[in-house]
């Protein structure tokens, strides 16, 4: 099976390299005829055949053809009056003429926005227009003229203003200057608007004399009115979609840069990211969905996944992507529509997108310097132009940094290249090549022991403090025998690493009739090494045995403890091909889109396990018991395997309704699964497998409802019938057993309001989301006193509120807030202890239903402020992560706890950027997980104080500085 689905995937991927090759060469022989001669933008060619549309779809019809967008207001075009019209290869500025004659409209070109107007009233009709959009016309009056700029006073060039007189408009020149003459006497509105920035309106008057107007645009920080990519049907502005999305720019990612991809997450509702082990693998609790690691969100790196949705640690989807100065934007998809985007994709998506180069040649480079820990960083970021056709960007860091909790060791270190190639074939048709080569390596960040004290915030010990040291051993060398009969050699200084490549290649065509065909597909590869430690319950010292390093020396009279812990090591590598096809049309209401999709994922990794032993110290030594010679390491074990293929063949379709100011948003999805390899039979001698081969189809299906009050108020709401699906990990595992598994199905809905006010901005949510069918586990104590883990499944509910909002009461001012507020519940969860647990337990009952989901805070939010003042940015955060319990059995509470940043940032010239920030400056000790294994059966949950228990904490304060030069 696994030979034949390769070579349906290879027969697959020469057929669609194949035809989208063809594709491209006859559109790039068309390109030239089409606009070969173009000498300015109304010279520019079209073809149409239009039927009695509407003027504003006509419109939209020639916008993507030409790289034009038309500004007009829909009652001066009588936007609901139809036309017919047929031409081919016409100049544009010809066909413009012979539509708004007949309308008695007028147009002007200003940049690449063509302006319809009326003409003046004292001209009957409308005047031809030359291919140059210069009209002589003019009528006795004043002038209107001014400066747009930003709350720092920089120029916006390029916005787009325009006067309710005559529906005339102007795009604000290079010094953002602009200026309207021959203004009769009267009340006005002027209204502006720029990409990146929340639209203004003033009034003026005019009495006797001309009107000088300074405006000052406030930036749109929720980004409401900006067009959204990451969407299954066509772009729309977010505050006229039904989809729940966040977007973090890259302004925001440069004044609170995220210490790893994980930490990119906090800023998002909905999302309780755990970033404590460090930079992957991290773990995502999705609008109170009780599990972590990735298993219900995706990531997509330009619009491809960089791994299957599904997988809660090795691999990790934040091993595969990092950021820098690469990324132009990040756009958070929260809820029902991520599972019509993606397969497998129930709770969100992230998409982050590249850069790719504009019009002038452009870069950016960054040092980055760690002021509380040794670490050097440097990034850079280049794009612009090659030829009048092609635009290419090129950008990655590079890093080195002893660590947050320095190793003996260097824990990070490594960095990425990234770059792209655009041709554009037509003004609305393009063929991008873009590839990247990741090779970095992160310190896996240990649980640790810290003093219970009732709080559950984890003091420190007398001789161990987990938020700034580390129980990561000196002794990094790891050689284990494994009883498959290999030796095995790790090096635990190598913690996470990842060796990363990828190549693809992404068409976007915009036909003459309006049909709009993207293709984009990429292959992939990628190994990864994961080396760690996972300490268990601390042991007293005895006086009747002997302990040594592994050099012979021999400990005198040790007092206190030493540890327990379990090496975990894994050798993983991954081959992916994926290819995604959306074709989109507009039916006269209707936005069609329909896509396909196939994603080949052939993934091998082998887990080994061991035993040590260490000291509880900060870079402890490797310690042997009653003997001074050996390496360490016992009871090597297998603990994972996994050598497959999963081949997801994908299908959906979407039906976007506009019906003025109400949008239908209807999608349907349906993802086949066909998963086979080897599975290993965990029994001596460990050489022997089993093949297995599963196929299952799951179907989502997603409602949505947008409707527009008016230009800043919109409500909307959505719902989604999905799934979860089991993944490879699963049906490789070697306790797999077909009988126990059950289908997992979610269903999800929310409503919500959106306002986009000049110096406010709120996108809120309330959510309702059902999982079922979880599969969980329970550990109960045997005899010998460890563990059994009882196999369940778990069926749960959450009711959660989400809320971005911004308020800018001054134009160099503005205040942030980002907040859930969550009450997830189990609803079905219980377990029989089984007839080999200890005695007192065995057979007995334990039933969870009812209680809250662990590790799910009830209440997160981060309130953070930015003010400018001259050539300074200050910018300050507090988030705050409310309690939570450990475990399902909801006995041992995790405290809440705030993390306070600040930063400044100086504009020392348009060129030399400078800031400074730090991260947790008040050093909050806030454990993100702690005494999870069985902590129900632990004295009743009555924890003595004083005494040693098991967490990891949030990462200690941080102080940074960096140095930035654009040209």
């Amino acid at each position: 099976m696994e030979k034949n689905i390769r070579f349906q995937v290879f027969i697959i991927a020469m057929r669609i390299s194949l035809i989208q090759i063809l594709i491209a060469g006859w559109f790039i022989s068309g390109a030239y005829a089409i606009d070969g001669n173009a000498q300015s933008l109304l010279s520019q060619k079209v073809t149409l055949r239009i039927q009695k549309q509407e003027v504003e779809q006509l419109l939209t019809s020639i916008e993507k053809q030409v790289n034009a967008k038309f500004v007009f207001s829909s009652k001066i075009i009588q936007s609901d009056k139809r036309i017919s019209i047929s031409v081919r290869e016409e100049p544009l500025y010809k066909v413009l003429n012979e539509v708004f004659t007949a309308q008695n409209l007028d147009y002007r070109v200003s940049g690449n926005l063509i302006i319809i107007s009326r003409p003046p009233t004292n001209t009957p009709g409308s005047s031809a227009i030359s291919p140059s959009g210069e009209s002589t016309e003019k009528i006795a009056g004043y002038s209107v003229s001014g400066k747009v700029t930003d709350s720092k006073g920089e120029a916006l060039i390029g916005t787009t203003i325009l006067i309710n007189y005559q529906n005339r408009g102007q795009v604000a020149d290079k010094d953002g200057h602009f200026t309207f003459n021959n203004i009769p006497e009267g009340q006005y509105i002027l209204s502006f608007s720029s990409v990146g920035f929340s639209s203004a309106k003033k009034e003026i008057s005019i009495n006797g004399g001309d009107v000088q107007v300074n405006m000052v645009l406030q930036e749109d920080n929720l980004q409401l009115e900006q067009v959204i990519v990451t969407s299954s049907g066509s772009p729309k502005k977010k505050i006229e979609s039904s989809v729940a999305i966040s977007t973090i720019s890259a302004k925001q990612l440069s004044q609170k840069p995220p210490l790893n991809s994980t930490d990119l997450l906090k800023a998002i509702p909905g999302l309780s990211p755990e970033s404590s082990g460090g930079d992957g693998p991290g773990s995502v609790r999705v609008r109170g969905l009780p599990a972590g690691g990735y298993i219900f969100m995706g990531v997509m790196e330009d619009g491809l996944q960089v791994l299957p949705t599904g997988f809660s640690n090795t691999p990790s989807s934040d091993q595969y992507y990092k950021v820098d100065l690469t990324v132009k934007t990040v756009e958070a998809v929260r809820g029902g529509n991520a599972a019509i985007i993606l397969a497998n994709t129930p709770g969100a998506l992230i998409n982050v997108i590249s850069q790719t180069g504009g019009d002038v040649l452009a870069g950016k480079i960054k040092f980055t310097r760690g002021l509380s820990q040794n670490a050097n960083r440097v990034d850079f970021n280049l794009g612009g132009p090659l030829s009048q056709k092609m635009k290419f960007n090129i950008g990655g860091f590079y890093r080195m940094d002893d660590g947050i909790r320095p190793a003996s060791y260097r824990s990070t270190e490594g960095g990425q290249l990234k770059l792209n190639l655009t041709y554009n074939l037509t003004p609305k048709t393009y063929l991008r090549f873009y590839g990247k080569y990741l090779n970095d390596k992160t310190g896996w960040l240990l649980p640790s022991y810290y003093s219970y004290d009732g709080s559950g915030l984890g003091e420190a010990l007398p001789n161990f403090d987990l938020l700034t040291q580390t129980l990561a051993t000196r002794d990094t060398k790891v050689t284990l025998n494994a009883p498959n009969g290999q030796t095995y050699n790790f090096n635990l200084a190598d913690g996470v690493k990842t060796e990363l490549s990828y190549g693809g290649i992404e068409f976007n065509h915009f036909s003459e009739n309006g049909w709009n065909i993207k293709n984009n597909l990429r292959y992939q590869n990628a190994d990864a090494v994961f080396n760690g430690g996972f300490i268990s319950a601390p042991q007293a010292y005895l006086s009747t045995a002997k302990y040594y390093y592994l050099d012979g020396q021999q400990l005198i009279n040790p007092t206190g403890y030493y540890t327990g812990q379990s090496f975990a090591g894994s050798i993983s590598s991954d081959k992916q091909f994926i290819d995604n096809l959306d074709i989109n049309k507009q039916f006269g209401k209707h936005s069609i889109t329909f896509g396909a999709a196939i994603h080949s994922y052939h993934s091998e990794i082998l887990s080994l396990g061991a035993a040590f032993a260490t000291e509880v110290t900060d870079k402890p030594r490797i310690l042997l018991v009653n003997t001074p010679a050996g390496t360490g390491f016992s009871g090597t074990n297998i603990s994972g395997f996994r050598n497959g293929t999963t081949l997801t063949s994908s299908l959906l379709a979407s039906d976007e309704i506009n019906l003025n100011d109400l949008t239908i948003d209807l999608g349907f999805r349906a993802d086949r699964f066909d998963i086979s390899g080897k599975r290993l039979i965990n029994a001596a001698p460990y050489t022997n497998y089993t093949p297995f081969d599963e196929s299952n189809t799951y179907t989502t299906s997603s409602l949505g409802l947008n409707y527009k009050v008016n230009e800043r108020n919109a409500i909307f709401g959505r719902a989604t019938s999905t799934y979860s699906a089991l993944n490879i990990t699963d049906y490789s595992n070697f306790a797999f057993n077909p009988s126990g598994v059950r289908d997992r199905s979610i269903f999800m809905s929310e409503i919500g309001y959106k306002v986009n006010l000049p110096k406010f901005s709120l996108f809120s949510s309330l959510i309702y989301a059902k999982l079922t069918n979880i599969s969980s586990s329970m550990s109960v104590p045997d005899t010998k006193g460890t563990f059994i883990a009882v196999p369940t499944f778990a069926s749960s509910k959450n009711i959660s509120a989400e809320i971005e909002a911004v308020y800018s009461p001054l134009k160099n001012l503005n205040f942030r807030v980002t907040a859930t507020v969550q009450n997830s519940k189990y609803e079905d969860y219980q377990v029989t202890a089984p007839t080999n647990a200890r005695e007192d337990l065995a057979g007995k009952p334990f039933i969870y239903s009812g209680n809250k989901a662990e590790r799910i805070p009830d209440l997160l939010y981060e309130f953070s402020v930015n003010y400018s003042y001259r050539i300074f940015d200050v910018f300050a955060s507090i988030r705050h992560v409310g309690k939570r319990w450990s475990s399902p059995s909801n006995v041992y509470q995790l405290g809440a706890y705030d993390e306070f940043s600040l930063g400044i940032d100086a504009r020392v010239s348009k060129s030399v950027g400078l800031r400074i920030w730090g991260d947790n400056l008040l050093n909050s000790r806030g454990l993100t997980e702690g005494n999870v294994r069985g902590d129900q059966f632990l004295a009743n949950g009555d924890f003595a104080k004083g005494s040693m228990q098991i967490g990891r904490m949030i990462l200690p304060r941080s102080l940074w500085a960096s140095f930035t030069y654009s040209f």
